[in-house]
């Protein structure tokens, strides 16, 4: 049986996200270094697969993508698993998916909550890195151990080996070796010159222009993308929640199909084209 917990954000109890971090790096073998990674659901799978074994299929879990639509299939997992076990905790994806550090920092303090309140002695027995089939958690992350003192030691002895040999030779082999004169003039060649400076100017100054272009471009394009998506989203939920033998509004549908993105997006399409608050499971 689940124990629910229902907290607020922020609680007299509550613990630093340096403290968190930690928490989770020692229970699954990771290497979290920032609250924003936590934004993939991936870790939140494994942690509630560490306290309920049958609730989820690890294999189905993105651990390692940056694909944001592999990152709402694992929330999308883990809320059909706190479904099934009876969690009453809304999970807000379309702001935890934004990798912001508030709305991830207050889930995770929440979480620790509701973890401590379902472990039980049997969850010791847990080994996170062979459950995900060694796969380094997050993304990009070279392993559970973050820092290596071997080969800051192998680094030294080298150096004192080499000080050593440098040492040992006899001085007579080391002669002066001659040098050239500089001729007087040789140091005007490191004055740029005025044409050089500006045509580097105006070559920086193109390519910020070209930046900013394509900058402008994929936000055009993000936008766009996060539009249509939120209407297959919309129409995904109307279909779900008819019962059973019936159909969806087709009037509904179409309204959906035939909305315009306003602005083209200064704002988010996704939350443009929506009066709901955000997604919840």
């Amino acid at each position: 049986m689940v124990t629910n917990v229902y907290v607020s954000a922020v609680t007299q109890d509550n613990i630093s996200r340096h403290e968190l971090l930690a928490w989770v790096n020692n229970l699954l073998k990771a290497n979290f270094s920032k609250i924003e990674e936590m934004s993939t659901g991936a870790a939140y799978c494994q942690l509630t697969h560490l306290l309920f074994r049958d609730s989820i299929n690890l294999r189905k879990v993105k651990w390692n993508s940056r694909n944001e639509m592999d990152h709402i299939n694992n929330w999308k997992i883990l809320g059909t698993a706190w479904k099934a076990l009876g969690v009453d905790k809304p999970v807000l994806v379309e702001r935890l998916t934004k990798a912001k550090f508030q709305d991830n920092f207050e889930f995770l303090q929440w979480f620790f909550k509701f973890f401590n309140a379902n472990y039980v002695d049997e969850c010791e027995e847990y080994d996170a890195l062979a459950a995900r089939g060694g796969e380094p958690l997050p993304a990009g992350s070279k392993g559970p151990t973050p820092t290596r003192v071997a080969p800051a030691r192998t680094s030294l002895n080298t150096t004192i080996r080499a000080s050593s040999n440098t040492t040992q030779r006899p001085a007579a082999s080391a002669q002066p070796k001659k040098t050239s004169p500089v001729p007087p003039n040789s140091n005007r060649s490191a004055v740029p010159d005025s044409s050089a400076i500006k045509a580097l100017e105006e070559e920086n100054a193109k390519l910020t222009q070209q930046y900013e272009e394509m900058t402008n471009i994929a936000e055009t394009v993000e936008n766009e993308r996060n539009f249509y998506f939120e209407k297959l989203r919309r129409i995904e939920d109307m279909c779900n929640d008819c019962a059973e033998g019936e159909h969806p509004d087709k009037e509904a549908i179409l309204a959906i199909l035939y909305e315009t993105n306003p602005e083209g997006g200064e704002d988010n399409g996704a939350q443009t084209a929506i009066n709901d608050d955000d997604e919840t499971f």
